[in-house]
Parts: structure tokens; C-alpha cells; sequence
């Protein structure tokens, strides 16, 4: 039977939520400024406080499965809900095979179309889709493992690049009307984490959740903040925010002994691999929510499939309207993720607690 511990769900949380905002950080720095590390900080303790939030309504009122959640309220009420919800996950599959195919053929491979870099995910997660959880699970476990290694790793090695004074005068200008765009941006992109969601169902015990998905919550934040100051001080607020992926123009520099220049090794492989994983999770989320009205599931992988293809090839045919478009799914994306989990979860533990009194 698949099963989740505590700790194994604190890889999903990374899983789906580190890697957005760091890919295409120049949308955020382009609003943000030298500041942006600042703002993401404000946004991230927000992010935090409502993911804790929505947590503990789950623990309290015992319920782990979101689709009881979302029919709490009503049966019409809830399928509006979970509709939301997987849009905003069909989204984000969309967001993972455009962004990862965009960034290999930018990035590594001119030449390569990307109609072919879209095969290249899309065909391997479709087979591994058709398996079941443990599959998944595994994968992730390993992947955000070996991701995280050679994050701190890559860290450590461009350190010696950075001039933090590019980073001064904090909040010179206040806050700006760009400052509070990205925050809500920045809140929008690290509101991925509720692709996760629908995986609590598989969850063994509550014991210990609270402390490991703060751990996991820490960890995104603190990467993403650390990644903008990198970014940031590496290149200067005016040169990261006109960059397309501009952590791997940054890996680029790393050179050891005036010999070795392997840098890049470590971008490749958490670009490819993590936008694999949120894929994965995010299609996989979907399975779950609708796992009683898909009557074979192979064909509806195949669907949806193609449609993420058909989808993805339209963005990425002009790299202009890519980034334009992933500005705005980070707007879009507080709909689903942040705004109708907490009405839904809200409701949920009022007719919960209501419930109680009255059994009592």
C-alpha cells in the first residue's frame, strides 16, 4: 500500500516549490531591484504563515484528503473548487515542460527545436505516470536529494564572485509600486507548494508533520532568497532583471585552478530534473483529484499529454511571450493555490468545529 511518512512529504513540498522562482528569477528582479531579496522574504514569511495555516485545519479536523475538504461545503461548491485547483495544476505542467524545454534549448542547445525538447519530458513522465505511487516517490526522494547537494555546492563555489554592494541601499526608494507587484508574484510562484496537496491523503501518521513541513518550508525560502542574492550580486540589479535564466550564465563562471569550469553540470541537472519532478507532481495531482471519474487511465495520460504538449509548443515559440506569460501565471497561480484552499479549508474547519459541538 503507498504510503507517506512525514519526512517523505517534505520532498514533495521541495519538490514543487523550488524551482520556479529561481529558473526565471529576472521577472522578480526586473520588479524588484536590488531589493528583491528583500521582498521575497516578506512574501515568503506570508507564504509560511498561510501554508502552516492550512495545515493545521488539516490536523485539527483530522482530514487529510483535500477533495473531502473541497466537498465539505457542497457537492457544486466543491466541484468548482477542485476545477480551480486543477487548472491552476494543469497550469503548472504546462509551466515545467515550457520552462525546461525553453531553458534547454536556450541554454545548451540552439539548434535543438523545441517541439523536441518537449518529447524529451513529456514521453518519459507520461510512462511514469502509468506507475504507481511508490514509483513517484522514489524518484522525487533521490532527485531533490541530489538537487539540494549540488545547490549548496554551486553556492559555495560562486561565492567568491559575489559583490554585495550591489545590494545597497536597501530599500533606498521605499517601497515602490514594482516592489509590491513582485510580491505578490514572488507569493504567487512559491504558492506551487499546494501542488503537494493532494498527496496528504497518502499520508501514515500526523506525528512530527508540523515540524518537518516548517523544515521543508525553511529550506525553499532560504534557496530561493539566497539564489535572488547571488543572482543579484553577481551581475547587478540592472543585468540580472534582462537575463533570461541568468543562474546559468552565473554557473558559467565557476572555474577552479584556472582549469576546470564545471559550473553548468550542476544548473543542467537541477533544471531538467526538477522541472521533471514538479511535472510529474503536478499531472499526478490531477490523477488523484479526479481518480474516480478517469476510466482508463492511460488514455487519459495520453489526453493529457498531448494537450500539455500543444499548449507548451505554442509558448515557447517566441521566448518574449514565454516570460510575458509566466509573469502571468504568477498572478493566476494565488487563485488556485492560495485563495480557494483558504476559503475552502476555512470553511471546512468552521462545519467542522460546528460538527463537534453539536455531536457533543
Amino acid at each position: 500500500m503507498d504510503k507517506l511518512s512525514s519526512k517523505h512529504f517534505m520532498f514533495f513540498i521541495l519538490g514543487c516549490s523550488m524551482i520556479a522562482l529561481r529558473s526565471y528569477s529576472s521577472i522578480f528582479v526586473r520588479l524588484g531591484g536590488r531589493d528583491t531579496w528583500i521582498i521575497a522574504f516578506f512574501a515568503s514569511i506570508i507564504f509560511i504563515v498561510i501554508t502552516m495555516y492550512l495545515l493545521n485545519i488539516c490536523i485539527k479536523s483530522q482530514t487529510f484528503n483535500i477533495k473531502d475538504i473541497f466537498f465539505s461545503s457542497s457537492n457544486w461548491l466543491g466541484q468548482i473548487y477542485m476545477f480551480i485547483f486543477a487548472v491552476g495544476l494543469f497550469s503548472c505542467a504546462v509551466e515545467s515542460a515550457s520552462v525546461e524545454a525553453s531553458s534547454i534549448h536556450t541554454n545548451f542547445f540552439l539548434s535543438t527545436p523545441n517541439w523536441y525538447c518537449l518529447l524529451f519530458l513529456i514521453i518519459p513522465a507520461a510512462y511514469i505516470l502509468t506507475k504507481q505511487m511508490n514509483t513517484i516517490l522514489i524518484l522525487v526522494i533521490i532527485t531533490v536529494t541530489l538537487t539540494l547537494v549540488g545547490d549548496v555546492a554551486l553556492l559555495a563555489l560562486v561565492s567568491k564572485y559575489l559583490d554585495f554592494n550591489y545590494l545597497l541601499p536597501i530599500l533606498g526608494e521605499g517601497m515602490t509600486k514594482g516592489n509590491w507587484i513582485c510580491i505578490f508574484l514572488v507569493l504567487g510562484s512559491l504558492s506551487s507548494v499546494a501542488i503537494s496537496f493532494p498527496f496528504l491523503k497518502f499520508l501514515a501518521k500526523e506525528k512530527g508533520l508540523k515540524t518537518d513541513v516548517s523544515l521543508s518550508l525553511i529550506i525553499c525560502v532560504s534557496l530561493v532568497i539566497s539564489s535572488l542574492i547571488s543572482i543579484i550580486t553577481f551581475f547587478g540589479p540592472a543585468r540580472a532583471g534582462n537575463i533570461f535564466y541568468p543562474e546559468y550564465v552565473e554557473a558559467q563562471r565557476v572555474q577552479i585552478a584556472h582549469f576546470l569550469e564545471f559550473g553548468e553540470i550542476f544548473y543542467i541537472f537541477r533544471s531538467v530534473c526538477m522541472w521533471f519532478i514538479k511535472y510529474l507532481l503536478s499531472s499526478y495531482g490531477i490523477l488523484l483529484l479526479y481518480e474516480d471519474k478517469i476510466k482508463n487511465k492511460k488514455v487519459f495520460i495520453g489526453i493529457f499529454s498531448v494537450l500539455v504538449f500543444i499548449c507548451s509548443w505554442y509558448l515557447t515559440e517566441s521566448q518574449y511571450f514565454l516570460f510575458y506569460s509566466l509573469k502571468l501565471l504568477q498572478g493566476f497561480l494565488l487563485i488556485p493555490f492560495i485563495i480557494i484552499p483558504v476559503v475552502a479549508f476555512t470553511t471546512h474547519y468552521f462545519k467542522h468545529k460546528k460538527s463537534v459541538k453539536i455531536y457533543k
